[in-house]
């Protein structure tokens, strides 16, 4: 650390010991060169465990007790004590049923999906670079011990509480101690478990670990906040607003019934279970298995979700700015013919770009392992005669590395430097070669080229460029098939680069993207007014930007935004996570930085775009999921709701027929028993469940939320089906009269019994909603897509079953005499077939009334120009499979200020 001195107003001993290190810590912290072997690791892992927090240990049986205590357990529970004081007995136990299978499903389901997101946080487990045995290895995070001689570079999360060895580490430590700023830290400072190092490369000491950590002994003033994702709010809104149109009309039930003599405790106890009916119970259980079969089918496709509502922004997302060394392109570097200044050679050049490369396997990145091994390889070039005194790594910031390097043979020190050629030409400042150099590397950019500038110091310690170096990354084979993919998915792809504009132009030539790149300085103060007026609209149609610097991503995704787009941004290096953050849909790229993971929403652990493309396909399927559980849910809460307040505070059986067939006088108010209430209940339960594991059709159009849309089009379809219920009502009351109705005695029925014509509008509002689902799952005819093989079992494993039901009705037991309602009797099977034959009748005018209502929405979002959030053209899985003379000069203030970007002033 011979160029940099350590300045520090803070007693030594406080600075070099700031966690008050024991006397065993620091003899167990004086590791050699070569590290601990793994003997003496796995001894000191088994003494003090793992590298990680100790977890909070839930009990098992009041983590499944919980799923009994809420507000919708308690209203059941309020159900069941009712019933239990008017001592029905039967009412009682088929409500404990609907509270335990309801509790059972809930605690199953969400242990599913917690086992699923925490397979998911294993993949994304933080790895460590550590040597043992004389050997760079890549082990969990969790195995480190005290002792431990790990490497930290530019992007790292910090593993454990450290001792940094020789140089320097400028670490973001805000997260912990709240500092804005990142802080310089030097040889023999300790830094923090969590914080991120933001430039250097170093090795350290680990000096704590798991509990013993700064951030483990802290860890419970850090709050954890759980945020609601859009579907959440969405499904919230849906629940809240059932919930108070069924208690208002609820209340009002029970006032009237109330007032015309009805058993108060009776008439009570079904206000509550219709209550439970028509509040989606079931929300949160298929919220939660929606998102977790959606995130286990991404992880299996490489894309692994770390934040699960973000499923659902994915889905909606209709900009993607994508990174393009990597993602666009291969990032296989190969080197082109060079070009050399004055008198230097192909060796003078490679030796110093060497020089200024990282050379230690597992430590290199693309371009330093490209840049040593042709000069070792083509060159017969040795860098052993030359020893590295310091080194800074890349950073996008000053784009360029720095290596200061001394010659063991002649004694000679100097600096080295490679990185963008416009600011190696700005740090020379040598006029003479300014118009060649700029003009090879607009030749080159043009042709697709990236350069490299080299340069050194010489005796004097002034900067001399050497020459440039020419790479060629190719695009990815399948890229320009995935943008046409992107494109016909309605989703606009923008490159963001920082190589030079010529690249990015020749780039987007290739693939197809567009030729409207710009260079970042229009986000600059280098912007004219003219640009800086129209820069929102720029940004809006450009499509890409080049020379970008990481706070041009932040200011390019925060104006999209504004202008309304939800906006999906790809990144690798700590400098991209603000913009990771910022973005509706940050996506980590295959090879990113920790840092760069722990902002994102999606880890691809594959190179390339199509995985996106991919991804946002399958996010789509499921917001197809939860829209159709929304129209089928408030759907089937209007039927039963508002034909149960109809029947219940205008129907008098008695206008209809004062006996029935068996001379039984109906009682006042047309009501069903609690018991047949909640069968249809528990029945929906699993139809709505199966939903999540439904087949649906993806929209070409990025999805959005319509609510309008949704209440209507469910509206409409409960609408028919409760007119059907109450025309079917109206008949089967007619029915009883002494003669009957000549329509159904044309159709060969005696008169009814009253008990007959409950079990006849039970098994009709049955039915009714489970054919009901298969409409609201399409948005044209409802054959044109075949449901899915759990939803197809349950719906009709449900039918079957209330129709047996029907047919051979025993569940009439005694309820002490308080009962208002008459017992309900078996129906014959020609009845049965009645209702069936009546149900797919309605059923196909719920389809054409969709089907209409669905193109009367699409030619008014046509005819407005409004975005109604959903497309009649759709996707198949077939579509997932895939086939494949101005010179200026390049030195601008942005480049004159990265050059001397990377002085440090002490």
């Amino acid at each position: 650390m011979s160029d940099y001195k350590k300045l520090s107003d803070q007693p030594e001993e406080e600075h070099k010991n700031p966690s008050a290190l024991t006397p065993q810590q620091l003899d167990e912290m004086r590791t050699p060169e070569s590290g601990l072997t793994s003997g003496e690791a796995r001894r000191r892992y088994d003494r003090d465990g793992p590298n990680a927090l100790p977890e909070k240990k839930v009990n098992p049986c009041l983590k499944f007790l919980s799923y009994y205590w809420g507000p919708m357990p308690v209203m059941i529970w309020a159900a069941i004590i009712i019933e239990l004081a008017r001592l029905a007995w039967l009412d009682f136990g088929v409500l404990m049923v609907l509270q335990f299978v309801n509790g059972f499903v809930g605690w199953h389901e969400e242990k599913n999906a917690g086992n699923a997101i925490e397979a998911l946080k294993k993949s994304l487990a933080l790895k460590a670079r550590a040597k043992r045995d004389g050997k760079w290895e890549e082990i969990k995070a969790s195995e480190l011990v005290i002792g431990d001689r790990v490497g930290i570079r530019l992007g790292d999360i910090l593993p454990a509480d450290c001792q940094l060895g020789p140089g320097y580490a400028e670490i973001d430590q805000s997260a912990l101690t709240g500092e804005s700023l990142a802080v310089i830290k030097y040889e023999g400072d300790i830094v923090y478990q969590g914080s991120v190092c933001k430039r250097g490369d170093l090795e350290a000491i680990v000096a704590a670990t798991g509990a013993r950590t700064f951030f483990g002994k802290t860890s419970t003033l850090v709050a954890s906040v759980t945020q609601r994702g859009n579907l959440q709010k969405i499904l919230l809104k849906v629940a809240f607003s059932l919930l108070i149109v069924s208690t208002l009309l609820a209340i009002i039930i029970l006032i009237v019934v109330s007032v015309r003599g009805n058993n108060f405790l009776e008439s009570l106890s079904i206000c509550v279970v219709l209550m439970v009916a028509s509040i989606p119970i079931a929300m949160q259980v298929v919220c939660a298995t929606t998102m977790a079969v959606g995130a286990h089918a991404l992880a299996k496709r490489r894309a692994i979700v770390s934040r699960l509502s973000a499923i659902e922004e994915l889905a909606g997302m209709t900009i993607l700015c994508s990174d393009k060394t990597g993602t666009l392109t291969k990032n296989e570097l190969t080197i082109q013919q060079p070009m050399l200044l004055k008198s230097y050679t192909v060796e003078d050049l490679f030796l110093v770009a060497g020089l200024a490369a990282k050379r230690e396997q597992g430590s290199q990145d693309a371009i330093d392992k490209c840049v040593t091994e042709y000069g070792v390889q083509k060159c017969k070039i040795s860098y052993s005669g030359y020893e590295e005194e310091d080194f800074i790594p890349f950073d996008p910031k000053i784009k360029r590395t720095e290596a200061t390097v001394r010659n063991s043979r002649s004694g000679e020190t100097f600096k080295c430097t490679k990185g963008a050629p416009q600011v190696v030409l700005a740090m020379c400042n040598d006029p003479s070669i300014e118009e060649e150099v700029s003009r090879n590397v607009m030749d080159l950019a043009a042709r697709g080229y990236r350069t490299l500038g080299v340069g050194r110091t010489n005796k004097e310690g002034k900067w001399n460029m050497i020459g440039l170096i020419s790479l060629y990354d190719p695009p990815r084979d399948d890229t320009k098939e995935t943008i046409q993919k992107a494109l016909q998915m309605g989703l606009k792809v923008k490159m963001i680069t920082g190589d030079q504009t010529a690249i990015a132009k020749e780039t987007a030539r290739l693939l197809n993207l567009g030729d409207r790149i710009y260079n970042s300085e229009l986000l600059s103060d280098e912007a004219t007014a003219v640009q800086r007026e129209l820069l929102n609209s720029i940004i809006d149609e450009a499509d890409g930007f080049a020379e970008v610097f990481p706070e041009h991503k932040y200011a390019i995704v925060a104006i999209l935004q504004e202008r309304k787009k939800r906006v999906g941004m790809t990144g690798d290096g700590v400098n991209d996570a603000p913009a990771l953050k910022k973005a509706d849909v940050g996506i980590a790229v295959d090879g990113a930085t920790d840092a760069a993971r722990a902002a994102a929403d999606i880890v691809l652990t594959l190179p390339g775009l199509s995985v996106i493309i991919e991804a946002v396909y399958r996010a789509r399927k499921i917001f197809q999921r939860m829209q159709n559980y929304c129209i089928y849910r408030i759907a089937c809460t209007f039927q039963l709701l508002i034909f149960f307040f109809v029947t219940m505070v205008a129907i008098n059986p008695r206008d209809f027929a004062y006996h029935d067939s068996h001379g039984k006088v109906p009682p006042k108010v047309f009501a069903l028993p609690v018991l047949t209430i909640v069968i249809i209940t528990l029945l929906n339960d699993g139809t709505i469940i199966s939903i999540a594991y439904d087949k649906v059709t993806v929209s070409r159009t990025p999805n959005k939320w319509n609510l309008v849309l949704i209440f209507s089009i469910a509206t409409l379809l409960g609408g028919v089906a409760f007119i059907s219920s109450m025309i079917m009502l109206l008949w089967g009351l007619a029915n009883m009269a002494h003669g009957g109705t000549p329509f159904l005695n044309t159709l060969g029925f005696d008169r009814w019994r009253y008990g007959e014509v409950m079990t006849m509008i039970f098994l009709k509002i049955c039915i009714s909603n489970f054919l009901t689902v298969y409409s609201a799952r399409c948005k044209s005819w409802f054959f044109t897509r075949a449901p899915g093989k759990f939803l197809a079992i349950s719906t009709c494993f449900s039918m079957l079953m209330t129709t047996i039901l029907s047919c051979y009705w025993y569940l009439n037991f005694s309820t002490g005499g308080s009962s208002s309602i008459p017992d309900m009797n078996s129906i014959s099977w020609s009845t049965a077939g009645y209702v069936w034959i009546c149900n797919i009748i309605v059923f196909i005018a719920q389809d054409v009334a969709k089907y209409f209502a669905m193109i009367a929405f699409e030619k008014y979002y046509a005819i407005t120009g409004k975005d109604g959030g959903f497309s009649s053209a759709v996707l198949t899985d077939s579509f997932l499979i895939f086939n494949e003379n101005v010179r200026k000069s390049i030195v601008t203030r942005r480049s004159m200020a990265a050059a001397h970007a990377g002085e440090f002033k002490h």
